[in-house]
């Protein structure tokens, strides 16, 4: 099953309504360190922990996050000199359970502001209508000045609708009407015609030159879904969010070809991203493409012939610039990026 699709599992609830993770990982029957626990080798943990990854990050933007996880169990698996880690690979639950609690915590901060702040407005709203209403009655001045003036626009619409319907008879041609249906309009002198224009048709059109854009062809190339980017590795912590990588391939018949290659490319972008953000301080799209020179021959050794000539990391120039699908050929939509 795709990464993407997996579904979400029903984990048990607070009061509050948000994911109880203290009981998701440390129930001793059915909580996910007493699954690990049961693992006897060291491929039944791997494959015990997979699935704990995967149902723990099931939306479309985890896959840096699954990539980073796999990478830290194979090397804590290579590292065990054959003994199963299950005490390291409980450390790692547990620090995956901290941050969800800290997520958590986050949300209900959150939505408890947002309702203080929309109860704040309604009360404002209310006592505001109370307020003019109360003064309203109060006040006798304030009631006869209202009456006044839905009186006076009331007048108003009466009058317009008078007025125009009056204006409306009053339009007519009195020539028109005094002539009668068989009169004829007055014929004009000759020299008072105007000269007739040629018409767009009968003019002549001017040779068509193909510019240097009309006479090269576009690169043909596929656009993936767009890739997250590191946040909290290394030095560097701002900048862009996501990338959008770009194929660029011999022809279109290589579309399906490589677009097969889809979760293997992913992976690829994952890892070499991974490794290239664990030390930079400053951000700039060289490191995106000391990546993307980096992927490319490894994705052609994957193919049977090389037909990926260029691989492309570009940074969304517009939020609307969304791929429709993980995988396929980039459109007219997207030529800003393949210049």
């Amino acid at each position: 099953m795709d990464m993407g699709e997996t579904a979400k599992p029903a984990f048990p609830q607070t009061p509050d309504g948000v994911t109880d993770w203290e009981k998701v990982f440390e129930d001793p029957d059915q909580g996910l360190i007493s699954v690990i626990r049961t693992a006897q080798t060291a491929d039944n943990l791997r494959a015990c922990m997979m699935i704990v990854i995967r149902k723990l990050f099931t939306r479309n933007n985890d896959e840096l996050q699954v990539a980073q996880l796999t990478q830290q169990l194979e090397d804590l698996l290579a590292q065990s000199d054959g003994v199963v880690p299950t005490d390291a690979a409980i450390t790692m639950l547990r620090q995956i359970k901290v941050q969800r609690q800290e997520l958590a915590e986050a949300y209900l901060a959150d939505k408890k502001r947002k309702k203080r702040r929309k109860n704040r407005r309604a009360a404002a709203n209310s006592a505001a209508t109370k307020n003019a209403i109360y003064l309203l009655f109060k006040n006798p001045k304030y009631f006869i000045g209202l009456g006044l003036v839905l009186t006076v626009l009331l007048i108003g619409v009466i009058a317009a609708l008078v007025i125009g319907g009056a204006q409306t008879a009053d339009d007519a041609d009195p020539a028109a009407q005094a002539g009668g249906p068989d009169s004829a309009p007055p014929q004009e002198t000759g020299a008072d015609t105007p000269k007739v224009k040629p018409s767009q048709q009968d003019m002549p059109l001017p040779a068509f030159t193909p510019t240097v854009r009309d006479a090269t062809a576009a690169p043909v190339a596929i656009v993936l879904r767009q890739v997250t980017l590191p946040r909290s590795l290394g030095k560097w912590k701002r900048g862009p969010t996501h990338a959008m990588p770009f194929i660029f391939i011999t022809d279109e018949g290589a579309v399906s070809d490589v677009c097969r290659q889809y979760p293997h490319i992913l992976s690829i972008l994952n890892v070499e991203l991974s490794n290239a953000f664990q030390d930079i301080e400053v951000f700039d799209e060289q490191v995106l493409a000391e990546v993307a020179r980096r992927v490319g021959p490894i994705l052609n050794s994957r193919l049977d012939k090389p037909l990926v000539t260029r691989i492309l990391l570009a940074i969304p120039m517009d939020t609307r610039d969304h791929p429709p699908s993980r995988c396929g050929l980039a459109t007219d939509a997207f030529g800003k990026y393949l210049k």
